[in-house]
């Protein structure tokens, strides 16, 4: 019975060393990291009609929170373009937004209302066009988020 103790006491200690602290990762003490992204939320719906009408207006509300500084809001026009199955892409800036403060405590982040104006879209014979908006927050060190909405079919030219 001693000889159980004993055997015990020998192999539960330096297990309960190993298991039971806690590990500790080397940091430089006073380091703070900027590596930090925006956040986006999703909570609100994106919703643009299947087909809008030229001249119409779309208006997306972007809720987001930032730890580091903000550069710019984008907001992103990405026309697709599928001939004989062949989808070509081209995405360009349609507005950029220059941050300013508006934290909602309701919504729990920064608002912003984004406009944008539907254009009508040339389409060559046996073409099928859509669009997609895309919402971008861009902070000071690079990082970002994007939000993109469903896609929808532009009126012709």
């Amino acid at each position: 019975m001693k000889s159980f103790f004993k055997t015990l006491i020998f192999c539960a200690l330096p297990a309960l060393v190993v298991f039971g602290c806690e590990r500790q990762f080397p940091t430089t003490p006073g380091a703070v990291s900027s590596d930090y992204y925006p956040i986006i939320q999703t909570a609100n719906a994106w919703t643009i009609p299947a087909a809008p009408a030229n001249g119409s207006v779309v208006t997306l509300e972007l809720v987001f929170n930032s730890y580091s500084p903000i550069r710019a809001i984008n907001l992103l026009q990405v026309t697709n373009r599928t001939v004989s199955g062949v989808v070509t892409r081209d995405t360009v800036i349609s507005t950029t937004f220059m941050y300013q403060p508006a934290f909602s405590v309701i919504k729990g982040g920064d608002t912003l209302l984004m406009n944008f104006t539907v254009r009508p879209v040339t389409r060559p014979t046996g073409t099928t066009v859509t669009q997609q908006l895309i919402g971008e927050i861009v902070n000071q060190n690079g990082l970002f988020k994007r939000r993109a909405s469903g896609t929808f079919t532009p009126p012709a030219m």
